[in-house]
């Protein structure tokens, strides 16, 4: 089956998962604004029956989110400042049909990555500050580190799951679109300015996806002209 998403730009990618997710969180009464100031977080005020709070709108195409820790795990950032987390994600990550919404609430989130982050600092991995820090969906039954803090689907249902086909088909106007590319979502990895840093970032991922030491990871790299 062909994967309807790999086909489109990153843009394209971004833009239809988080209209699923504002489409999801309207269709449970909620309205929509975004948070002004808040340079590229994808942060929104919204309001339900008269109360507003404000959210974090997460994407994602492997099942995982994340958020950046700062001051050594004490605090999160955008995470520490919302108190409800919406998150888009595809059904697989291999084989996309459909992307799944999900509405959490921060406090369970940032739960999780606390216990997440002192099991994997219990274990002497490294984690810096400013990095994005990667927690499953689902539950990883491994029994390591990065098994932490994961599996919160166990605990949520879905409030809507929207055909990719049927969300490509909707076909938005890039004008309309316009806007929402330039708020695209803060990135969770470091600004990286160098080969050495990127290897870096790539190690520390690696080994947090096989539940290993950084320095057991090992990779190779060749730059072909």
């Amino acid at each position: 089956m062909i994967n309807l998403l790999s086909e489109q730009s990153e843009s394209v990618r971004w833009r239809l998962m988080v209209g699923a997710a504002k489409k999801a969180a309207e269709a449970q009464g909620y309205s929509l604004a975004r948070v002004p100031g808040r340079g590229l977080s994808n942060i929104w005020n919204i309001t339900k029956d008269g109360k507003t709070t404000v959210a974090a709108i997460r994407t994602t195409r492997d099942r995982y989110i994340a958020f950046p820790p700062l001051k050594g795990g004490t605090k999160w950032k955008t995470l520490d400042d919302v108190e409800t987390v919406i998150v888009a994600t595809v059904d697989s990550k291999d084989d996309p049909e459909n992307v799944e919404v999900y509405i959490f609430p921060a406090d369970d989130v940032r739960k999780r990555f606390n216990a997440h982050y002192a099991a994997r600092s219990k274990e002497g991995q490294t984690i810096k500050d400013n990095f994005g820090m990667w927690v499953g969906l689902d539950r990883d039954n491994r029994g390591i580190a990065a098994s932490v803090g994961t599996g919160i689907l166990d605990h949520y249902k879905r409030v809507a799951v929207y055909a990719i086909s049927d969300l490509l088909g909707d076909n938005p106007h890039e004008e309309a679109g316009r806007e929402e590319v330039e708020h695209a979502p803060e990135t969770v990895e470091p600004s990286l300015s160098t080969i050495a840093e990127v290897m870096a970032w790539a190690r520390d991922r690696v080994a947090q996806l096989a539940g290993v030491q950084v320095e057991a990871v090992k990779l190779d790299l060749k730059i072909e002209y």
